[in-house]
């Protein structure tokens, strides 16, 4: 999970002519309202948040020294803090977090020293809360995380280049794969098989999201509106050519317990632009997306808990929505 940027409702384009390759379809009864909860907190500017491991966590101070962790629970309770430090650093910018099913949380980003000295961490704080394991992954930058049914935990990233004007290196992978206590157990999908965009100005990780369910894990790239997803072993289930969007729409991600797949659209108001808020749904039988639109100006996935959506229209409040079609999850478990 990267975490959706609460504070600045960013997103700038409309969606783009229909692709050959995935059809749209309109469709508004696959989605049924089943309640919502209000979260009784004051998201701040650059508030990142996200649903995982069964509760929404929120990062203040994300470029701090000293960055809060604050989570919540179904009903809206707050049920645990968590400031999260490293030893010797000045400054910690957090880029992306993930909750675990049994209450752990991860953490990717940059630790800096007093001196301006950066390296790119990934770290892993025990569901109680009194035990840190931090590895460094530089020249690895981590971007995106979620923490897998398994336990393992799953990192989008990229190698950072010694200089803006170097080539990339399209032999490194995109995903790494590491236990709770660091150790790296695999890394798959070179950049070489990615149909990447022309100019390569940014890496295919950039804005990219992992999400995971209760036997998969899924990574989606705006830049590319690409889907992968994988088996908790790390075999690759399927590809997917994503919804038509912008590349700078804002886009979140949902993938739930019964194999639904979910992305949200977000669109904000510019020359000839309208805002507008969509979310799309995989039909897995056919793969092509049904186009949701909502009535909300503005919205967001926050993402999924067991087979329920987690959706935000104000930031203060969950609205839970539930699949109402087969279609969206039969077929789900067949590789």
């Amino acid at each position: 999970m990267r975490g959706l940027i609460l504070s600045s409702l960013l997103g700038v384009s409309l969606f783009t002519a229909v692709s050959a390759s995935l059809a749209q379809t309109a469709s508004s009864d696959l989605l049924r309202s089943a309640g919502s909860t209000t979260i009784p907190f004051s998201f701040g500017p650059k508030t990142l948040a996200g649903w995982s491991g069964g509760v929404l966590i929120a990062v203040q101070d994300r470029f701090s020294r000293a960055p809060v962790f604050r989570v919540f629970d179904r009903e809206g309770r707050g049920t645990a803090n968590h400031v999260f430090v490293i030893p010797e650093a000045a400054r910690i910018n957090v880029y992306a977090f993930a909750g675990g099913g049994d209450g752990s949380l991860v953490v990717g980003g940059t630790a800096f020293t007093r001196d301006s000295r950066g390296a790119n961490f990934l770290a892993w704080v025990s569901p109680d809360r009194s035990e840190q394991t931090t590895i460094r992954t530089s020249p690895f930058v981590v971007s995106a995380v979620t923490m897998a049914a398994d336990g393992t935990i799953w990192v989008a990233g990229h190698t950072k280049r010694n200089s803006a004007g170097e080539q990339w290196d399209y032999s490194q992978h995109l995903l790494r794969r590491y236990d709770r206590t660091g150790k790296l157990l695999g890394t798959s999908v070179p950049w070489s098989s990615l149909e990447a965009p022309v100019p390569h100005t940014l890496p295919p990780d950039n804005l990219s999201q992992l999400v995971s369910s209760a036997d998969r894990v899924g990574w989606y790239s705006p830049r590319l509106r690409t889907y992968l997803e994988f088996a908790l072993d790390g075999t690759l289930l399927k590809t997917v050519t994503g919804p038509n969007h912008d590349e700078k729409d804002i886009i979140s991600l949902g993938l739930c317990d019964d194999g639904s797949l979910f992305l949200s659209v977000a669109v904000l108001a510019g020359p000839g632009k309208a805002r507008s808020w969509s979310i799309h749904a995989l039909d897995r039988q056919r793969e092509t997306w049904h186009f949701l639109p909502q009535q909300a100006p503005w919205g967001a996935i926050y993402g999924c808990d067991g087979s329920r959506l987690a959706t935000t229209t104000d930031l203060s409040t969950i609205s839970w929505l539930e699949v109402s079609a087969k279609n969206l999850t039969a077929g789900s478990r067949s590789h």
